[in-house]
């Protein structure tokens, strides 16, 4: 029997999906705590623009800019509850598509089983690091819906609005990080061979006008940002180029071999490569072949691109989307051979079975939020920075040490480097490291900061040393009780 879910309720379980997701984010007021390593950056630079500040020349990252641009309303309006606000829209356009996609491949409830399935396989790597991957999820799953309905369509033909969406959609998520194209790649391949093959060159002019024009909407108005404000040349320096040493940093083929399976066992993303093989298998010559050769292209080069760059394992988060297809179809397959079969409990059993499938997500979603009510890092950050500004003078300059930006959103002092962090990334971008630690030794900042929470340190000898000697002769500790060491200059 049929389980009937109406507009009404439809709506109301996305929302929910996306809340309880949103719930466990750091950014979430009711349980505030420190931020990722990630967010913090990205929040620190977001923050830089208010206060007038370039990226780029002013605050160094090798991310895209629409990342820092994303998260401006929301921080200026509304602080970091803002961003939290920002994180639910996101999410929630992701989850709305992510459940249109879904209905190419079951009935509205087996759809609705496949997009909390999905998210849940999300969890296991949205509480590990949130950032450009969780940013670059809407745009992934929109494109993701409008190739799926493409290739499920009789005509198999896109509107000249679709195909600019899905430009844009690929430019916002390159301006977020440049290894984010592979699934627009794997697509369009596809189907300009196919409209080659079938001699539609109007058709094929037409999609990549389309498409270009798209690109290009979003293209122009962020590189007329860089232009203008002198520093395309560094966003090149720092996004292209380091970004582009940094991602393809393993050169040994048994890395990339060792983080290729690494990615591929995360919290069983192995799964799609496999049903696409087999789609593509028991499809050949078929409507959809085209549509899981695209998949599994796209797949594929995400895969392979994050084994270059290391395999951290917050980018499995950008495979999530195609989870969609794989458990959507799965669900409907074996729901409906327990209806056939009066399997009595198939609903339990099909549920129960999926569960212990993506327990992980489960896990880490019941230790975060049990843990996040004991959890008192958010609050020591205020402190921490309101001890900072008590201290020091509206024009004295900050500096904090390690691979965070978790201080500078609580403090009204600015950094005394544009090097803000160190470390992480920052490494391949030439003369980084000397130019840090001549900033710092010559400017001699009022306070010098390193984290402690938690048990952690993120001193690092290459960065740091003559930081620290410096501290030994100039500086006393100031405060060393709300997760910061906070050492004051001797004036």
């Amino acid at each position: 029997m049929d389980i009937i879910i109406t507009d009404k309720k439809k709506y109301l379980i996305l929302f929910l999906i996306t809340f309880s997701i949103a719930f466990c984010s750091s950014y979430n007021p009711l349980i505030f705590r420190i931020m990722y390593v990630d967010s913090s950056v990205y929040v620190t630079m977001a923050q830089g623009i208010i206060r007038g500040y370039l990226p780029y020349l002013d605050l160094v990252d090798n991310k895209g800019p629409l990342l820092y641009f994303m998260s401006l309303p929301g921080l200026l309006f509304f602080g970091l509850t803002g961003v939290w606000l920002t994180e639910i829209i996101i999410l929630y356009v992701s989850v709305l598509f992510a459940f249109k996609t879904a209905l190419f491949f079951g009935n509205r409830f087996n759809a609705l089983l496949g997009t909390i399935f999905t998210f849940i396989a999300l969890l296991a790597f949205f509480l590990v690091n949130a950032g450009a991957e969780e940013y670059s999820l809407p745009f992934l799953f929109i494109s993701l819906y409008i190739f799926t309905k493409y290739f499920f369509s009789e005509k198999q033909d896109m509107s000249f609005i679709q195909l600019m969406v899905l430009g844009a959609c690929l430019s916002c998520a390159v301006m977020i990080r440049f290894n984010f194209f592979p699934l627009w790649i794997g697509f369009f391949v596809v189907i300009f061979i196919n409209l080659i093959i079938k001699k539609r060159f109007l058709l094929l002019g037409k999609n990549i006008f389309g498409f270009l024009l798209g690109m290009f909407i979003i293209l122009i108005p962020i590189l007329l940002y860089l232009i203008l404000n002198n520093i395309f040349e560094l966003f090149i320096e720092q996004v292209v180029l380091a970004g582009a040493e940094r991602g393809f940093g393993a050169t040994d083929l048994k890395i990339i071999e060792k983080n290729f399976w690494l990615i591929l066992n995360r919290n069983n993303c192995y799964l799609p490569l496999m049903f696409f093989i087999f789609m593509l298998i028991i499809n050949f010559k078929k409507k959809l072949f085209p549509y899981y050769l695209g998949l599994l292209i796209s797949y594929s080069l995400l895969v392979l691109f994050h084994s270059f760059s290391g395999g951290g394992v917050h980018y499995n988060m950008v495979l999530i989307p195609f989870f969609i297809p794989v458990l959507t179809f799965l669900i409907d397959f074996i729901h409906k051979r327990f209806i056939e079969k009066n399997v009595k409990h198939a609903l339990l059993a099909l549920i129960s079975f999926f569960c212990c499938m993506f327990a992980e997500g489960f896990i880490r979603y019941t230790y975060y939020i049990t843990n996040n009510f004991h959890d008192s890092s958010g609050k020591n950050l205020n402190i921490a920075g309101k001890i900072i500004d008590e201290n020091t003078r509206p024009d004295d300059k900050i500096i904090s040490l390690g691979l965070n930006g978790y201080i500078y959103p609580f403090t009204k002092r600015d950094t005394a480097s544009k090097y803000f962090y160190q470390g992480s990334g920052l490494d391949h971008i030439s003369g980084a490291n000397e130019t840090f630690i001549s900033d710092i030794l010559e400017s001699k900042p009022a306070i010098i900061t390193t984290i402690t929470e938690g048990g952690r340190s993120e001193i690092n000898i290459n960065w740091h040393a003559p930081i620290m000697e410096m501290i030994k002769n100039e500086y006393r500790l100031l405060s060393d009780e709300y997760g910061f060491d906070i050492y004051i200059r001797n004036y």
